[in-house]
């Protein structure tokens, strides 16, 4: 451990090893203290209000939208991009995000400005929040989306229309 002048050998095995322990010693003690000290984290599933604020409209959840349908109260907008294949709310109105213009176009007849809208989609709502805010921009006022898909919807008792049997004539890629 010591050379013949006196000197410690740093490089010996055993002073290594005490400096790793020392070491891995105080990683485990201050690991511990910020585990033991943070802040509590926001929890993995977020409530509702919190995405409220980030989109700037209220969201409800599916059986809340379920009784809204049967009042007859709401109009449903499906933010779906278009697939004649996907099962379906009765009733709703498509307008998606990526044909807006031309979708709105087609049903901006059926759509007063002052009744209340019900936006669904895909369980997304940011692009479901995107759509929403482009018919605000045309002055459509009342906006409400609904979190979850159309399973989360038809697993809540509402009504779906089931897609359509393939024919000779439809092809499957």
């Amino acid at each position: 451990m010591t050379s013949s002048r006196g000197k410690i050998n740093l490089y010996h095995p055993r002073h290594v090893l005490r400096e790793a322990a020392a070491l891995l010693l105080a990683t485990l003690v201050l690991a511990a203290l910020n585990w033991a000290l943070r802040p509590p984290r926001l929890p993995l599933r977020a409530d509702l209000a919190s995405y409220e604020l980030d989109l700037g409209f209220p969201v409800t959840n599916a059986a809340a939208a379920v009784a809204l349908y049967e009042d007859n109260s709401h109009i449903f907008i499906d933010t779906r991009p278009a697939d004649p294949r996907a099962s379906r709310i009765p009733g709703a109105f498509p307008i998606s995000q990526a044909r807006f213009e031309e979708d709105l176009r087609e049903v901006y007849d059926f759509l007063p400005h002052e009744d209340p809208l019900l936006l669904f989609g895909d369980g997304n709502l940011l692009m479901i929040s995107a759509v929403a805010s482009r018919l605000q921009e045309r002055g459509f006022g009342d906006i409400t989306l609904m979190s979850g898909d159309l399973e989360t919807w038809a697993g809540a008792g509402g009504a779906v229309t089931d897609p359509p049997a393939p024919g000779p004539e439809t092809r499957h890629e």
